[in-house]
């Protein structure tokens, strides 16, 4: 019995995709280290106003802004593959059946490759989770194998981080979504100095606010005036998607609405969300996020600062090969205040 009617493939499907960010564009900047540490120095916001004098007496003397700076020695990160030999005797997918059409060493350096993607691709989901952490959670935590866990905690305002109470909840008809959000979004700039543009809603939370009594007429195309539009590209099998915005209302300026929805999987193969279904991320440009990596403590990597490192070394007995990609990473929110959190239900 033919498994196909042909003896060729076609081409190869596969449901496997290159992670799509979404938090780590919030950390558009990076640095790398030439030390085992990342140091980063932590800045006290002034509403200072410049004094007034007498004209004919002197300038009076400003205390300078202070600042304290704050040290991480960041965990590795190296996913390792084996490239065994016999893996070359077999079909790789999209080859011809049966027959197959690549050579041995061919097959060898496309595993070799494979190897290396996924490996770049595991080290981005990772960044993409640690993004996510900082600007969700406003701390992140790092946890391994021979590694203590410890948390960095970034320093966000504590009524950034809030948790509605019961008759506030948007799924009761006593909430009033457009004032939680204002409140939000002026704690974030009264302490910043940096305005929130985005909205990124679980999927609960956008079911609440979407269909509130006082959100469904700025949300409603037919509605004279509204002020919402649906013109931003998303990427196909993207794990968010654009709802629109709104301006204006509430005493706030235009505010991009996505929902979210994405997921990891654990070190236990339990897929996990990135972010509670339940909760409401206010975000913008004032949080200039940075991307940190320390140094890579490998000589193959010629002992500079970089952002990853691969290598490719060979066993002899038996013949194996080995791929790794290392890491340190790190990432940072400049202005932790330049964002919140909203548990909403």
């Amino acid at each position: 019995m033919e498994i196909y009617d042909t003896r060729t493939l076609a081409g190869v499907i596969s449901v496997q995709k290159p992670p799509i960010l979404y938090w780590l564009d919030w950390f558009p900047t990076v640095m790398t280290f030439d030390t085992m540490d990342i140091m980063w120095d932590v800045i006290a916001p002034t509403q200072r106003l410049a004094p007034f004098v007498a004209p004919n007496v002197q300038g009076r003397i400003m205390r300078r802004q202070g600042y304290s700076d704050k040290v991480f020695r960041p965990a590795y990160s190296k996913p390792k593959h084996v490239v065994d030999p016999s893996q070359t005797l077999a079909r790789m997918a999209g080859e011809a059946i049966a027959t197959g059409s690549f050579s041995l060493q061919q097959r060898y350096l496309a595993i070799v490759a494979e190897n290396m993607r996924l490996e770049k691709e595991l080290l981005m989901r990772r960044y993409e989770w640690m993004a996510a952490r900082a600007i969700i959670d406003g701390e992140v935590t790092v946890t391994g194998d021979d590694y203590p866990t410890k948390t960095v905690i970034f320093g966000r305002d504590a009524s950034l981080t809030t948790t509605l109470l019961t008759t506030t909840r948007w799924n009761q008809s006593t909430s009033t979504p457009l004032a939680d959000l204002a409140a939000a979004r002026r704690s974030s700039f009264r302490l910043a100095n940096t305005t929130i543009r985005r909205l990124t809603f679980g999927l609960n939370a956008w079911d609440s606010f979407s269909s509130h009594a006082d959100i469904r007429p700025l949300l409603s195309t037919l509605v004279r005036g509204s002020t919402t539009e649906f013109n931003i590209a998303v990427p196909d099998g993207a794990p968010y998607e654009y709802m629109g915005f709104i301006a204006g209302q509430g005493g706030m300026g235009r505010l991009d609405l996505f929902t979210y929805a994405a997921e990891y999987e654990d070190d236990n193969s339990v897929l996990q969300p990135f972010m509670d279904a339940d909760t409401v991320v206010g975000t913008g440009p004032g949080i200039q996020g940075v991307q940190c990596y320390g140094a890579i403590r490998d000589f193959d990597a010629g002992l500079v600062a970089t952002q990853m490192f691969s290598k490719m070394w060979r066993e002899q007995d038996p013949s194996v090969a080995f791929t790794m990609t290392q890491s340190a990473p790190l990432m940072v929110p400049a202005q932790p205040n330049g964002c919140f959190r909203i548990k909403v239900q």
